[in-house]
C-alpha cells in the first residue's frame, strides 16, 4: 500500500472515503481527479484531491500526516493550492457539532473561505452507508444560494455516481 493511501485510509472513516480500488482507478482514468502529494524537501508530508469542473473546483480530501498537524503546514498548502487555481473552490465540512469539526471549519476561514447554511447532504460512497449532513465552504466569487442545485447535481453526478439522495 502506498503513502497516499495509507493516509487516505487513516485519516478519514470508511462512510467518507470511496473504496481504494476506486480511488486509484480515479487516479489512473479521470482527467478531471487530481491528486497532490504533499512534500517538504524529500519528506512525504500529506495530499490533497480535488475535481476539476468547467465553472469551479472541489476539493474532495486533504490530508496531513499525524505528526506534522497542527504546525502550519496545512494552511501554508492550502493557500498554494488557492494560489495555483483561477477557479472559485468549493469543499465539503462536517457539521459544526464536534469540536475538531469546529476546527476545520475555522481553519478553511482562516484561509479565506465562506460557510454557507445551506442543507447538503454527502452521499455515500458505498452502498452500506448513509448519507451524512454536511455544510458546504467557498472560496472566491460564487453564489450557493443562486447556483446550488447546479453544483449540487454536478458533484453527486461525477464525484459520487448518483443524481439525487
Amino acid at each position: 500500500m502506498g503513502f497516499i493511501e495509507r493516509i487516505y485510509i487513516e485519516s478519514f472513516p470508511p462512510d467518507e472515503r470511496r473504496p481504494v480500488n476506486e480511488f486509484r482507478q480515479l487516479i489512473a482514468d479521470d482527467n478531471e481527479f487530481s491528486v497532490y502529494m504533499l512534500l517538504n524537501e524529500e519528506e512525504r508530508m500529506g495530499f490533497l484531491t480535488y475535481w476539476t469542473f468547467d465553472t469551479f473546483i472541489y476539493a474532495e480530501h486533504f490530508a496531513i500526516v499525524p505528526e506534522h498537524r497542527n504546525g502550519g503546514i496545512g494552511k501554508s498548502v492550502m493557500e498554494a493550492f488557492i494560489a495555483s487555481t483561477k477557479l472559485p473552490l468549493i469543499l465539503e465540512v462536517e457539521m459544526p457539532d464536534t469540536e475538531m469539526a469546529q476546527r476545520r471549519i475555522g481553519f478553511y476561514k482562516r484561509v479565506g473561505f465562506k460557510l454557507w447554511d445551506i442543507s447538503y447532504k454527502q452521499p455515500p460512497y458505498q452502498e452500506a452507508y448513509e448519507a451524512l449532513p454536511m455544510m458546504l465552504m467557498t472560496y472566491r466569487d460564487i453564489d450557493l444560494d443562486k447556483d446550488f442545485e447546479h453544483i449540487k447535481r454536478k458533484i453527486y453526478k461525477t464525484v459520487y455516481n448518483v443524481s439525487d439522495i
